[in-house]
């Protein structure tokens, strides 16, 4: 008979190689990054200490969530950083790059409009049902105004998505 613990393990290797699978396949990966995240999830899986454990799966998420911290080598950070609750508009933002949004959501819905200076909308580039969090696809650099539609607190970020 399995563990709870290797139970959890096992269903937690599922759900990441199939998410991962999803990732990967969108980003044009190859198969062993899969492979990677699944031995890297087994390796937080094995950590005694539950506050250790927790912040080893936090670490694996962000990079799939678009959410990675900034290095000393300059990688990408947020561009802009908003924080809310329920509707919000933002002013004119010129980004000079390629750029993605990345959200996180603690309400029961947020969407994340984005509209041209001139107060026409592009498009719905984020959509969160419940709490939880997503990014957007990569989008042209350009003049964009965001305009979040939410029930409850949120928190947008502008990444950089630079193709080096």
């Amino acid at each position: 008979m399995m563990s709870r613990r290797a139970k959890l393990a096992t269903c937690l290797v599922f759900v990441a190689a199939t998410a991962a699978g999803s990732v990967v396949r969108a980003q044009s990966s190859s198969e062993d990054d899969t492979t990677k995240l699944a031995e890297e999830i087994l390796s937080c899986s094995a950590l005694e200490d539950e506050a250790a454990r927790l912040e080893c799966y936090d670490a694996l998420a962000q990079p799939l969530l678009g959410l990675e911290q900034a290095t000393e080598k300059g990688d990408a950070a947020a561009l802009e950083s908003f924080t809310g609750t329920d509707d919000w508009n933002s002013e004119v933002l010129e980004i000079q790059r390629p750029w993605r949004l990345v959200w996180q959501n603690s309400g029961s819905l947020l969407t994340v409009e984005l509209w041209t200076p001139q107060e026409e909308m592009l498009d719905v580039i984020g959509n969160q049902i419940g709490q939880g969090g997503g990014r957007s696809d990569v989008l042209e650099p350009g003049s964009y105004r965001l305009a979040v539609r939410g029930l409850g607190g949120w928190n947008i970020k502008v990444v950089s998505e630079d193709s080096n």
